[in-house]
Order: structure tokens, then C-alpha cells, then sequence
């Protein structure tokens, strides 16, 4: 499937969907990513805070876009502490999962993550994992993220990408058939998981998204690829 055919659902679609699969989102990431997705996010904070780039200067604000039950961000919570930190979604069950679950101080705030609601240069780090498939509008959502990045911030965009080579060969009926209907089955939205999947068929890969990026105003545009290509951390400062 070509990268242009894709369009991301309404906006109520998908609130809808992950306010009715919250119960059992995360379990079902664990399952259906064979236990990886987890790993993704912590070694994505291990990058970002101390690994391969490093964390200097030391970031003080951060921001998760799209943070759903807030597992991203908790992984940045309990690497160290934040002057500020804020999760924003706009699913209120996915929201209310996070308030309730993870351990740390943040804000939580239910808004559209395409129209910020924050000043320019508010956040020294801003992550999201698993987000861009939703976005209608990704340069716009892209140049917002620029606007509210302090100069020398940066952002993490971690998502679910297609790989190339033998590991497409048993990716895709996985993901064509057993992602949907085992997600469905557990989860009782069949709807919900036809879309993950074919968002992840559908959408841009990578490449594209680097320039975007870079369009939209960002620079020092790197990707760390886990799993042959099956997910994506792109990583870009202002």
C-alpha cells in the first residue's frame, strides 16, 4: 500500500475507540507486540536521558502527547524528576487509567493534541509514542510541536513502522489478520483493531516523517529502528 492512500479516521472515531478499549489496552500491547512494546518505551527514555544522545542540557519540562494510559511518561517520571511534566489526550477513559495508575507527578490534561494549548518555548522534551497514525494533519501537528519546544529541546516520536526483508514476510500476516481479530476478541472493539492495523500498513514510513520534520522547522533528525524496522524512534531538537 502506497504511503499517500493513507488518511488517519475522524477524530471522534478514534476517540471512541480508545476510550472503549482503555480496560484492556495495555495488556493487549504487551500480547500483540509479543512483549517488545514495553522495551521500546524504556529504552527510548534510556536514548533520550542518558544513552546514545544523551540529556545536556538537562531537560526540565516534558511533555507526552498522546499519552493514552500514560506509559510513556512514566517511564521519563520514575527515570528522574521534572520541574513540569504533562500528559495530554483527548480519550477521558485513557486519561482517567493514568491518573489512577502511574506513579509520579504530572499534569494531566484531556485536549487535541493538533492545537496546543501551551505558550511557545514551554517544554524542554516532548515525546509520543504511538500517536502519529492518529493525526490528520501531521505538518500542522508537526509545526506545534516546534512552537511549544524551547530552543535546543527536543522531540521523540516513537511509532509502529513496517520492516523490509524477511522480517516483512511474517510482519505482514500478523499484522493483516492475527493483530485484528485476536485485539478484537479480547477487547470487544473489532473496529478499533482494524484500524491499528491497517494505519500501520497504510502510513508514511519514516523517511517521510524526517521531511516533514524538517519542513516543519526542526533539525539534527536521527532514527533508532527496533525490532528489523517494526518500530521507530525518530529524534529531532529546535
Amino acid at each position: 500500500m502506497k504511503d499517500k492512500s493513507y488518511t488517519a479516521p475522524e477524530k471522534a472515531f478514534i476517540r471512541s475507540s480508545f476510550n472503549s478499549i482503555t480496560p484492556r489496552y495495555d495488556f493487549l500491547n504487551q500480547i500483540l507486540s509479543f512483549g517488545m512494546s514495553e522495551r521500546w518505551r524504556q529504552k527510548s527514555c534510556e536514548i533520550l536521558l542518558g544513552g546514545e544522545v544523551g540529556d545536556r542540557p538537562r531537560a526540565k519540562t516534558i511533555l507526552d502527547l498522546g499519552c493514552g494510559t500514560g506509559k510513556f511518561l512514566e517511564c521519563f517520571l520514575k527515570a528522574r524528576k521534572w520541574d513540569f511534566a504533562v500528559g495530554l489526550d483527548f480519550s477521558s477513559e485513557m486519561l482517567k487509567k493514568a491518573r489512577e495508575t502511574v506513579e509520579g507527578a504530572a499534569v494531566w490534561i484531556e485536549e487535541d493534541f493538533e492545537k496546543l494549548p501551551f505558550l511557545e518555548g514551554s517544554f524542554d522534551l516532548i515525546i509520543s509514542a504511538f500517536t502519529l497514525r492518529s493525526v490528520q494533519d501531521v505538518p500542522a501537528f508537526l509545526k506545534e510541536i516546534n512552537r511549544v519546544l524551547s530552543p535546543g529541546g527536543r522531540v521523540a516520536l516513537l511509532d509502529l513502522t513496517r520492516p523490509r526483508g524477511i522480517t516483512a514476510f511474517f510482519f505482514y500476516p500478523y499484522l493483516r489478520w492475527i493483530l485484528p481479530a485476536l485485539g478484537g476478541i479480547i477487547s470487544g472493539n473489532h473496529q478499533a483493531y482494524h484500524f491499528l492495523s491497517s494505519s500501520v500498513r497504510g502510513f508514511q514510513r519514516p523517511e517521510k516523517t524526517v521531511d516533514l520534520m524538517e519542513n516543519a522547522g526542526l533539525r539534527n533528525i536521527r532514527l533508532k529502528r527496533f525490532a528489523f524496522d517494526v518500530a521507530t524512534l525518530i529524534i529531532a531538537s529546535k
